[in-house]
């Protein structure tokens, strides 16, 4: 799935990987440093985007380029479409 990650006037536009409740990895050609807070715009497919703040933790190069999220703040009020998406990919995949 797609996201757009926002930052200090930079927007990153990249391909999701490895989303769970707490955070996802974005492939991306372009990263923020660790500890940089941003918002990310999740277009979950079967449910409105989501407006999540983020924390990058781990930026990568090698294999794969791109950054490792952890969501702050208020992620209740998103808990449940995220959790849905989720529980249908794994079912997808079963």
């Amino acid at each position: 799935m797609r996201a757009q990650f926002r930052a200090h006037g930079v927007v990153i536009d990249g391909l999701v990987e490895d989303v769970s409740r707490n955070g996802l990895f974005m492939r991306s050609p372009r990263q923020l440093e660790a500890g940089a807070t941003a918002e990310i715009d999740l277009d979950l497919p079967g449910e409105e985007t989501l407006h999540l703040s983020a924390e990058v933790v781990r930026v990568e190069v090698h294999p794969r380029a791109g950054m490792a999220l952890r969501f702050v703040g208020d992620v209740e009020r998103n808990r449940r479409p995220l959790a849905n998406f989720i529980m249908r990919q794994h079912s997808i995949t079963r």
